[in-house]
C-alpha cells in the first residue's frame, strides 16, 4: 500500500509540475505579444520575461531528470510487486521518462525560437 501511495505521489507530482512549467513558459513567451506597445517602450529590455521562460524551461529539464529518476525506481519496484502478487504482467516497455524529456526539451526549444522571432521580427524593425 505505501510503494502504491508513493507510485500516485511521484506520478501527479511529475504531472502537475508538467502543467506548471508549461504555463509558466508560455505566459513568459507571450509577453511581447500581449500588448505591442510595451514591446516599441521597453525594446531590448522586453526579452527578459521569454528570456526567463527559456532558463525556466532548461532548469526544468534538469529537475525533471531527477523526478524521473526517483519515479523509475519506485514503478520498477511497484511494477515487480504487482508481477510477484500475480496481479498484472507488465511490459518491458515504458514511455513515461521519453515522452516528458522529450516534451520539456521541445518546451525549450519553442522558447528559444520565440526569443529569436522577438528578437528578429520586433527588435529589429
Amino acid at each position: 500500500m505505501l510503494l502504491w501511495d508513493e507510485y500516485k505521489y511521484r506520478h501527479d507530482h511529475i504531472w502537475q509540475k508538467l502543467f506548471q512549467i508549461t504555463i509558466a513558459v508560455v505566459l513568459l513567451g507571450a509577453v511581447p505579444y500581449l500588448k505591442p506597445e510595451i514591446t516599441q517602450v521597453l525594446k531590448g529590455w522586453i526579452l527578459i520575461a521569454p528570456l526567463l521562460g527559456t532558463v525556466l524551461s532548461l532548469i526544468s529539464l534538469v529537475l525533471m531528470h531527477f523526478e524521473l529518476t526517483l519515479f523509475g525506481k519506485i514503478a520498477r519496484a511497484h511494477r515487480s510487486h504487482q508481477e510477484e502478487q500475480g496481479l498484472v504482467q507488465h511490459s518491458r516497455h515504458h514511455y513515461f521518462r521519453y515522452l516528458v524529456m522529450t516534451y520539456v526539451s521541445f518546451l525549450l526549444l519553442v522558447s528559444i525560437a520565440n526569443i529569436a522571432v522577438v528578437r528578429l521580427l520586433w527588435l529589429t524593425s
